[in-house]
């Protein structure tokens, strides 16, 4: 069963870099390159810098980006830019956020985890992965030896026995990020309360929200250290994010398909195809965000947790399964996915998106053909598949609010203290 225990954080010096919402980032894969721009414009510590450095002229394996990310590091660090707490802890993560006009709380915790492979029986996936994201990764941890954003995890505490133990002791940070997102942090310093946590959680299955690659980005590392001498000492061990599933506060948003770069003859395969799964019923045209007809269009995906489609020319639909075993027992985004294999037998080009209203203006202006919009995956859902060993196609699910990078940091060359 997991194995957690408090660490060192490394947290910016609010001395050196004042406000605290100019030097974190989202993170990493949900960054554009114009948000990239942005937050490397927006303060000279901010942890883009490390975390989706850029490439520049003349970068070779002895000079590049990642060789960067470890000197802007151990130059924050030596400079107290960055700094190291005395006391190890475990940080409560608190974020206020809304979605469609309703407010949310969510308070999960950070700490170390004992690193586990999938086999173990106490972590689980629950979405497949791309290969290029893990080298990028890789090559950020063999050359940094740090942890710059928690893995997301969920856990279930149907009780809530550890939630009531995750007491804000010490406020370290309060802020409002660019989203309007409120964050804070905060540590737990009590030994009594630390080994409570500790030790309800060995109880624990671990299900992976966010951080696939990152996570087997760190075995991997393990694994090559292992074979090495002088590896990190807390090499066995990642920086987590918990948050309990049973507290109502996991919010998880659509991901919808845009489909580009498509000859006639596929969009006519494409259509033909929709038509032996499903009854198109249409649902009109409108192009306002605000339109009533919209919203309810939305709403009956969501709400019915059938899919929709929208073309230019032909407007909106209501995908419904001509057979009620289409989809039952299944995630929607698989059975789309595997149609769309099934009918374009060649890889496409497919753009992702938790915005309806991104998807119809991408589509209105000619960048792509067709927009799938999907009901959000349930946090059942997730665990189900998860237990079950099986896997959810990429961009399935979308945590949100995402968890800042920067935020707190974990340095792999401390050494790690068990008998907690």
């Amino acid at each position: 069963m997991p194995e957690i225990l408090p660490f060192k954080g490394i947290i910016y010096n609010k001395d050196k870099v004042g406000d605290i919402s100019k030097v974190v980032a989202p993170p990493y894969d949900v960054i554009s390159p114009s948000q990239q721009d942005f937050y490397y414009k927006l303060h000279p510590y901010n942890i883009i810098r490390i975390i989706l450095g850029k490439e520049e002229p003349g970068d070779n394996l002895e000079k590049n980006k990642y060789i960067r990310a470890k000197e802007f590091f151990r130059e924050w660090l030596s400079q107290g830019v960055l700094i190291k707490e005395k006391i190890p802890s475990i940080y409560v993560y608190y974020q206020k956020y809304t979605v469609e006009g309703e407010v949310f709380e969510r308070k999960g915790f950070i700490s170390l985890m004992r690193l586990e492979d999938f086999s173990s029986g106490s972590v689980f996936p629950h979405e497949e992965v791309f290969p290029e994201p893990q080298m990028d990764r890789l090559r950020l941890l063999r050359s940094c030896n740090a942890n710059f954003s928690a893995i997301f995890s969920l856990f279930s505490d149907p009780e809530r026995k550890i939630d009531s133990l995750c007491k804000e002791e010490e406020t370290i940070f309060e802020f409002e990020d660019f989203d309007g997102i409120n964050h804070r942090l905060s540590a737990i310093r009590d030994s009594g309360l630390i080994k409570e946590i500790c030790s309800l959680m060995r109880e624990k299955r671990i299900f992976i929200a966010d951080g696939h690659h990152r996570y087997l980005t760190c075995l991997r590392f393990r694994e090559e250290m292992k074979k090495k001498t002088g590896f990190p000492a807390g090499i066995d061990y990642t920086m987590v994010y918990f948050l309990n599933m049973d507290s109502g506060s996991v919010t998880i948003l659509p991901v919808h398909r845009l489909i580009g770069g498509l000859e006639q003859d596929e969009l006519e395969k494409i259509a033909r195809g929709m038509e032996e799964f499903f009854q198109g019923k249409p649902f009109g045209r409108f192009e306002e965000k605000e339109d009533g007809t919209y919203r309810s269009f939305l709403s009956m995906i969501k709400n019915s947790n059938i899919p929709g489609m929208y073309t230019r020319k032909g407007g909106y639909f209501l995908l419904l399964p001509k057979r009620d075993e289409l989809f039952s027992g299944k995630i929607k985004s698989a059975v789309l996915d595997n149609i769309l294999k099934k009918i374009i037998k060649r890889k496409i080009n497919i753009h992702f998106t938790t915005s309806s209203f991104e998807a119809v203006e991408k589509v209105n202006k000619g960048e792509f053909q067709i927009a799938f919009f999907l009901p959000p995956t349930k946090v059942e859902e997730v665990k189900n598949v998860a237990l079950a060993g099986k896997k959810m196609p990429p961009k399935s699910t979308y945590f949100y609010p995402k968890l800042l990078s920067g935020l707190l940091i974990r340095d792999l060359e401390d050494a790690v203290k068990s008998g907690i």
